[in-house]
This record gives structure tokens, C-alpha cells and sequence, in this order.
């Protein structure tokens, strides 16, 4: 797992609940891209007693999820934000098609995103009916918008380490995380805690090197 250009698919603080940006439904959401984003395959895979399991795979045409269980992971993204609503640092995870839409925004402009030269984007999620199948997120840039210096304060003391937050997991544990051993309860210990509840806990700030390729 690694962090890419923002252009690379344009062709084609607080507690856990907290750390993440909701994208609901039928809602307007107005963000600060942050840095550079990462991709990912992850499945999400309905647990028997609700709620979904999920796992990186770092292979997604010949992972034992596909192969054994008839299971297709899904095309992802996370980058670090600001959120507008309140000015605070999250994770916006994500379909691949919001990277693509402020991919090409970066590739027509020449400008990086997450840069200090970047600026605000306008995420509308659209759900007819509700119907989250037919869910669709139009994306659109609303202005320059350099960091302020308590952002540049923020983001140094809080960016979340998304490399290591979203690394997959090898082939001989992704069954087991996923559907566990029925037999074995720490299985479903391991099961339950596959979630995005286990990324949070991966995320621990950032040091100075990590820093060292923002421009402020």
C-alpha cells in the first residue's frame, strides 16, 4: 500500500466515531483534501448477525475471498481532510470515482490537491429513494484555500498515517478475518474486530519525516 498522485485515476483528532467523515446520504459535504490518498481493494462481507466484515486484499483478481467465496472487493480510496462542518482533521474513505473526479481537476489544473496550493471541494452524495445502490457522488471545487497556520499546526500534530492504517492483509489471514473459525471464539474475536475499528487503532500521528514532502 502507498500513497499516489491524485491524477493516477482521473482516465479512467478525537475518538474513533470522530476520526472518520460520514458521507450520509441526500447531504452536502464541503472538505480540504490534505496531502496525497491512497487506493485500495476491500471487501465487505455481511456478518450473520449484521453488519459487515472488512479486509484489505492485496490481491484482488486471485484472493481466496474471490476464488473460495464468490466475494468481489470493491475499488477505495482514503485521504486526511479537513472537514468545513467543523474544522477538524478526519479520514474520508471513499469510491474510487470522488478520486477520479478531483483527479481530474488536479490533471487540468496542474495542481495538487492536498498541496498548499489546493483548495475546497463540494462532495454532493446523491440517493434517489434512498436506495443506496443507486448512490452517486458529484464532486465540485469551490475555491483556493491555503492552509491557515493552525491548520499547518493541526495537520502536523494529527495527520493519520494512511500507509500504514490501510496495509492489506497476506492471503493466510484474510480467510480467517473475514469468516473465522466457527469453532474457535477467538476467531470471532478477530472476526468482530476487522473492521474500521481495527484501522483506527493502526493510526498513531505523524513524525517528521512523514512531513518532509508537504510544502509548508
Amino acid at each position: 500500500m502507498s500513497l499516489v498522485d491524485w491524477t493516477s485515476q482521473s482516465s479512467k483528532g478525537g475518538d474513533f466515531t470522530s476520526k472518520f467523515l460520514k458521507l450520509e446520504p441526500n447531504k452536502t459535504f464541503r472538505i480540504r483534501p490534505v496531502h496525497k490518498p491512497v487506493m485500495m481493494w476491500k471487501y465487505f462481507v455481511e456478518k450473520p448477525g449484521g453488519g459487515f466484515g472488512q479486509a484489505i486484499t492485496e490481491d484482488p483478481d486471485n484472493c481466496i475471498i474471490t476464488t473460495k467465496y464468490g466475494e468481489t472487493a470493491r475499488q477505495r480510496f482514503a485521504v486526511n481532510v479537513i472537514d468545513r462542518s467543523d474544522g477538524q482533521l478526519k479520514i474520508l474513505e471513499g469510491p474510487i470515482s470522488i478520486l477520479r473526479q478531483i483527479g481530474t481537476w488536479a490533471q487540468e489544473t496542474d495542481i495538487d490537491p492536498g498541496s498548499n496550493d489546493g483548495g475546497e471541494f463540494a462532495i454532493k452524495v446523491e440517493c434517489p429513494g434512498n436506495d443506496r445502490r443507486r448512490t452517486r457522488y458529484v464532486v465540485q471545487y469551490i475555491k483556493p484555500s491555503p492552509f491557515t497556520d493552525d491548520e499547518k499546526e493541526m495537520i502536523k500534530e494529527n495527520i493519520n498515517k494512511l500507509e500504514d492504517m490501510y496495509k492489506p492483509i497476506s492471503q493466510d489471514e484474510i480467510e480467517n478475518t473475514l469468516y473465522g473459525n466457527k469453532d474457535d471464539s477467538s476467531s470471532k474475536d478477530k472476526v468482530d474486530s476487522s473492521s474500521d475499528e481495527k484501522v483506527a487503532a493502526k493510526s498513531s500521528g505523524s513524525g517528521d519525516d512523514f512531513m518532509d514532502d508537504l510544502d509548508f
